[in-house]
């Protein structure tokens, strides 16, 4: 039977999704505990492999096995093998063609900036700048939206199609925080965090207001303004067909 799972985890401590050698992922650390559930070693595959202190809000992933359980069953057994900063939400049966990362849509990310120096709780799961100028960025994030060459909002070494399409960048603003939305079909490696480095640049006044229109026209990575760190992103919904 296949199954389909959901999950959330803080991604401080794991040098990201995709199972490594030597260092801890999120991958290792799910698949750890299917084997001290059913003692029995269990594939999973994600939708997204987020990198080193990403979040997530709802990844997907899915594994193959051989015990029909129930959600609760699962998500029980499971979250009580696994670290707290790694949870299970949901594991529903789907049918044996669904796969994960071959059958998404769209994703959307979601970027927090805070408006005070962060404290010790938030300072792994936001940005602060004390120059940011919001109002300066707000109106330029339609420029990202739709089909577009990518090239200069990733290094790309791994040599994929750089043309994906951006569905909305929208922002909004609270009393404490300013939230960056990204929805597209796909995304290159770093591709937010250099979109999201760029407008926090512009914000700063450290990049000119068309930063984000010169790098679409030129494709030059090397036009670009510094990685938005990565503790400051989390992979918020992923839509499948």
């Amino acid at each position: 039977m296949r199954y389909k799972g959901i999950l959330s985890y803080d991604g401080t401590k794991y040098s990201g999704y995709q199972k490594q050698v030597k260092d801890p992922t999120i991958q290792s650390e799910l698949e750890k505990a299917f084997l001290l559930m059913t003692r029995i070693p269990t594939d999973t595959f994600a939708a997204s492999r987020t990198d080193k202190g990403v979040h997530a809000l709802h990844q997907v992933f899915h594994f193959d096995s051989e015990l029909d359980l129930t959600s609760s069953e699962w998500t029980r057994a499971l979250n009580k093998r696994l670290p707290e900063d790694i949870r299970i939400l949901k594991i529903v049966k789907v049918k044996p063609d669904f796969h994960a990362r071959h059958m998404a849509k769209s994703k959307i990310y979601t970027y927090k900036i805070s408006k005070k120096p962060l404290s010790a709780f938030k300072a792994n799961h936001e940005v602060y700048s004390e120059r940011f100028n919001y109002d300066i960025v707000k109106d330029l994030l339609k420029v990202i939206e739709g089909t577009h060459d990518f090239s200069g909002f990733s290094p790309n070494k791994e040599l994929k199609p750089p043309i994906k399409t951006i569905y909305s960048f929208k922002s909004s603003e609270t009393k404490t925080h300013y939230i960056f939305k990204i929805h597209g079909n796909h995304f290159l490696r770093f591709m937010v965090r250099i979109i999201m480095g760029n407008v926090i640049a512009i914000g700063e006044g450290k990049k000119p207001i068309n930063q984000l229109e010169l790098l679409l026209e030129t494709k030059d990575r090397n036009l670009s303004a510094m990685t938005a760190p990565a503790k400051g992103l989390y992979l918020t919904h992923i839509y499948y067909r």
